[in-house]
C-alpha cells in the first residue's frame, strides 16, 4: 500500500484526533472497570446481613440450649423433691432413732443435690437472660444495618444506572471519532491498543518517552518537531504527539 501523503500540520492533527480519542477509550475502561466493581459491593452487602442472621440464630440457639439444660435440671430437681417427700414419708414410720438418722442423712444428701441444682438453675436463668440481651441488641444492630444496606443498594443501583449511560455516551462518542479518523491510523492505533490499551499515544517528556521513559537520541527529537509521519518510540512502539515539559 502507497503510504498516503500528509503535511505536518495533517499529521499533527490525525495525532491530535488519536489522543482525543484515547482519553474517551480510557474512559470507556475506567467506566467499565467501575461497573464491574459494583456487584461485587452488592454482593458483600448480602453477605454481611446474612452474617448478621446467623448471628441471631446462633444466640437463639445458644439460649434454647441453656433453656433446655434448666428445664433438664429442673425436672431433676422435682424428682429428687419426690423423692425427699419419699423419704418424709419414711421417717415417720422409724421406729428406732437409728432409723431415723438413717432417713434424716438420706433426707440432708438429697437436699444437698437439690441446693446445688436450684444454684446452677439461677445460673442458667441469669444466662438466659444474657442471650435474651444479646438477641435484642443483635436485632437492633440487624434492624439498623438492614436500612442502612437499602440506602446503599439504592446508591449502589443509582451509581449503576449513571455509570451505564455515561459508558453508552461514551461508547457512542468513540464511535463517532473514529470514523473522523483516517483508516491507515485508526488501523496502527488498533494494532498498538491491544498491546497498550489506553497508552498508544504519548508526548516525549524531558527528552524521554512519555510512555515507556526511554531516553531519546535527538534525531527522534527532531523527527517529533518536525512531525513529517506517524513518529514512533523505537522501544514501545506508541506514537508521539509532541514535546511537553513534564
Amino acid at each position: 500500500m502507497t503510504p498516503v501523503e500528509r503535511t505536518p500540520d495533517e499529521i499533527r492533527a490525525i495525532v491530535q484526533q488519536l489522543r482525543d480519542l484515547q482519553e474517551v477509550d480510557r474512559e470507556i475502561r475506567d467506566l467499565r472497570k467501575q461497573l464491574a466493581l459494583l456487584p461485587a459491593k452488592h454482593k458483600a452487602l448480602d453477605v454481611r446481613l446474612a452474617q448478621e442472621h446467623e448471628e441471631i440464630e446462633r444466640l437463639k440457639a445458644d439460649k434454647m440450649d441453656t433453656s433446655n439444660e434448666r428445664r433438664k435440671l429442673e425436672k431433676e430437681i422435682r424428682e429428687l423433691e419426690a423423692e425427699i417427700q419419699s423419704h418424709e414419708d419414711k421417717r415417720m414410720k422409724c421406729k428406732t432413732n437409728a432409723e431415723l438418722r438413717a432417713v434424716d442423712l438420706e433426707i440432708a444428701a438429697i437436699r444437698q443435690k437439690v441446693d446445688a441444682l436450684e444454684t446452677r438453675v439461677l445460673e442458667l436463668i441469669e444466662e438466659e437472660e444474657a442471650h435474651d440481651r444479646k438477641v435484642a441488641d443483635a436485632r437492633a444492630k440487624l434492624e439498623q444495618l438492614e436500612r442502612e444496606h437499602l440506602e446503599e443498594r439504592r446508591r449502589i443501583e443509582e451509581q449503576i444506572r449513571s455509570k451505564s449511560e455515561k459508558l453508552a455516551r461514551r461508547e457512542q462518542t468513540y464511535k463517532d471519532m473514529r470514523t473522523r479518523i483516517p483508516a491507515d491510523a485508526l488501523a496502527l492505533y488498533d494494532r498498538l491498543s491491544e498491546r497498550l490499551p489506553g497508552s498508544v499515544v504519548c508526548p516525549a517528556v524531558r527528552n524521554h518517552c512519555g510512555g515507556c521513559h526511554i531516553t531519546l537520541v535527538n534525531q527522534k527529537l527532531v523527527e517529533i518537531r518536525q512531525m513529517k509521519t506517524f513518529v514512533r518510540c523505537e522501544a514501545c512502539l506508541r506514537i508521539f504527539c509532541g514535546e511537553e515539559e513534564g
